[in-house]
């Protein structure tokens, strides 16, 4: 960490002694303003700071700090309590009104073990909620009310499955719980969907209010992830989530392998051929071998500094909220109709100007060619890497190259 000019090493006391320590972290000044000096002071500073405290702590005595593993509760009540808890990424009214209906939940079903939750317990719990009054109003619930209760479960269960608490083969027992009988009215959504592509102003405008804002704490990764963003249409997670084992430096271009996605598509290669681009993927790379990880599960990421957020622990979370509450401090700008998505929107109309076929566009986004069997059923397996550098030399001349705004490294 940087403490005015000069580096500092932070060192975590664990749980079990901070009770003896008195404290729950030491820093101490490396005494140097070179990053590259404090790296390689690091280790040697942490090693005279364990040795400190193990001569302190008398490691030997301290077997009545340590707390006796408990097994992890699995009941609703300590899931709920564990989901909330993580879930920093939602505001308090929405965590409020969630714990509300978490509670209710428990309250109907029992504090049971989520293994035992079922699609017959959903229904029941359902139907308990259509005929029981509202506290407040005496009145049945209305069907905005219930479908918070169905959009909040089926979120709980989701994570629960995240976290391999219930059976992974089993379907979320709380969709589709408010299913349209025949002749039902469909409800038509107010909100008007008029999100677009983002246009080249757009995303300079944004650089440019990056670069220029030092106090911005992932001001580099979000440099870098716009810039990438702008000439592969990728999904923000896409970016953030590489390791730097996916990356391959061909020379004239850079090429990122997507080894994990929703579907089969989604698992694709992803290349860089603009000059300014690959030298700017080198720097990240270059820097990303300097930088002190956030955790251990951040070591080798192409972005290791990013704190992982969310129940998933993604690196994505804090990175996509920084994205947009820059994209919203923009000024003169409507940023009402464009999101951080929109830049894939860009790619992807910028290929269909293009002419690009459809099965070569689909292979560089990473949408389904199902409706070609020679792509998606023959050429599975071969190698369609030609295909794919063309489609993005084509997008890359499209939409004008890459965005020309720098940032001081």
């Amino acid at each position: 960490m940087k403490r005015g000019d000069t580096y500092a090493v932070r060192y975590s006391i664990p749980k079990r002694f901070q009770a003896v320590v008195g404290r729950k972290e030491i820093v101490r000044s490396l005494g140097t303003t070179c990053l590259s000096e404090a790296i390689a002071l690091r280790n040697g500073a942490i090693g005279e700071i364990e040795q400190e405290l193990a001569a302190r702590l008398e490691l030997g005595d301290t077997s009545e700090a340590r707390p006796s593993p408990k097994a992890e509760q699995t009941t609703i009540r300590a899931t709920t309590h564990r989901w909330l808890s993580y879930a920093d990424g939602i505001n308090a009214k929405t965590r409020q009104r969630y714990q509300q209906h978490l509670e209710a939940f428990e309250a109907f079903a029992g504090n049971i073990e989520v293994a035992q939750i079922d699609r017959g317990l959903a229904l029941r719990f359902m139907d308990h909620l259509k005929s029981t009054p509202s506290k407040r109003t005496g009145e049945r619930l209305s069907l905005r009310a219930l479908q918070s209760y169905q959009s909040c479960l089926a979120s709980y269960w989701r994570v629960l499955d995240h976290w391999g608490l219930v059976d992974p083969d089993m379907r979320n027992p709380f969709s589709s719980l408010l299913r349209r009988v025949a002749g039902q009215r469909k409800v038509v959504d107010p909100r008007a969907k008029n999100l677009r592509p983002v246009t080249r102003e757009e995303a300079e405008s944004l650089l440019v209010y990056i670069a220029g804002n030092h106090r911005l704490k992932y001001q580099f990764e979000m440099f870098v992830t716009v810039r990438l963003l702008w000439v592969t249409g990728c999904r923000l997670n896409e970016i953030a989530g590489r390791s730097l084992e996916d990356i391959e430096d061909r020379g004239d271009h850079i090429v990122i392998r997507i080894p994990e996605a929703k579907t089969e598509a989604g698992k694709r290669l992803v290349m860089i051929v603009g000059e300014d681009d690959c030298r700017l993927v080198r720097n990240a790379i270059a820097k990303a071998g300097m930088s002190e990880p956030s955790c251990p599960d951040s070591r080798g990421l192409l972005f290791p500094r990013l704190e992982l957020g969310g129940y998933d622990k993604r690196p994505s979370h804090y990175l996509g909220k920084a994205l947009e509450k820059a994209r919203k401090s923009l000024k003169d700008i409507d940023h009402s109709e464009w999101d951080m998505h929109s830049f894939r929107r860009s790619a992807v109309s910028a290929l269909v100007n293009a002419g690009v076929a459809t099965h070569a566009r689909n292979l560089a986004v990473g949408h389904s060619n199902k409706e070609d069997i020679g792509v998606s059923v023959y050429a599975k397996r071969g190698d369609l890497e030609g295909v794919i550098k063309s489609t993005f030399e084509a997008l890359y001349d499209e939409i004008g190259g890459s965005l020309t705004h720098t940032l001081s490294l």
